[in-house]
């Protein structure tokens, strides 16, 4: 339950340490944004680097040759399943690395939802157990009451069935979480382009092709 509740932190967090933007950018012919319109949306290809986690979480091997996309002074990469839509909506390049990326958030999703049905199903299971001794006034031969111990038999059963199931969940949910190496390339696959899969001269090309449509844009908005 603890590997699928990182799995959630990790998603929630976005971009990762693993993804980190170097110093420059590569130029494109359109030249930088000239104006707050185009400065909202505008695209920076620039060097980035990743780090890949090794399959034991204890060695790291960086890549220098990464390509990201920035938003106008920004240090945080743009997802690039995100800007299908805007870039490539016909290119394979975005399909894979969204392809990629799809699959890894199903199996850290999936690993939370197990994670917290498990710890929903432990709770229950556990109130129900405790709610299943009790005691009641039961009256005596002579006359008198006493209080005796009384089981639910019934709640006992189910609640210690749910807190177990509670534990197979979470089991479960941990061994579906993906590693710290798996997470690392799924983050490389989520904000980096990278050779020789995914050519520098073609982010340029595709960051040249919006950002020239975005200024065309805010040059007839008023």
């Amino acid at each position: 339950m603890r590997g699928a509740a990182c799995a959630v932190a990790l998603i929630g967090l976005g971009c990762a340490s693993t993804v980190t933007r170097l110093d420059g950018s590569f130029p494109t012919p359109v030249g930088p944004a000239k104006s707050d319109c185009e400065k909202a949306d505008w695209l920076v290809p620039a060097p980035t680097r990743v780090e890949f986690i090794d399959k034991v979480g204890r060695h790291s091997a960086p890549r220098d040759d990464g390509v990201a996309l920035y938003r106008v002074g920004q240090a945080r990469p743009e997802s690039i399943p995100a800007l299908v839509d805007a870039m490539g909506k016909e290119s394979p390049t975005f399909e894979r690395h969204s392809s990629a990326v799809r699959a890894y958030d199903t199996r850290a999703w999936t690993a939370a939802g197990l994670g917290v049905a498990g710890l929903a199903a432990i709770g229950i299971g556990t109130a129900l157990f405790v709610s299943a001794f009790g005691t009641r006034n039961v009256a005596n031969a002579d006359g008198t009451i006493s209080a005796q111990q009384h089981i639910d038999a019934t709640k006992a059963g189910v609640g210690g069935v749910l807190a177990l199931s509670g534990f197979g969940l979470g089991i479960v949910g941990i061994a579906v979480n993906p590693g710290q190496a798996e997470r690392s390339r799924a983050e490389a696959e989520r904000y980096v382009f990278l050779p020789p899969d995914d050519k520098q001269e073609d982010v340029v090309k595709w960051t040249q092709t919006y950002n020239q449509a975005l200024r065309a844009r805010c040059e007839r908005a008023p």
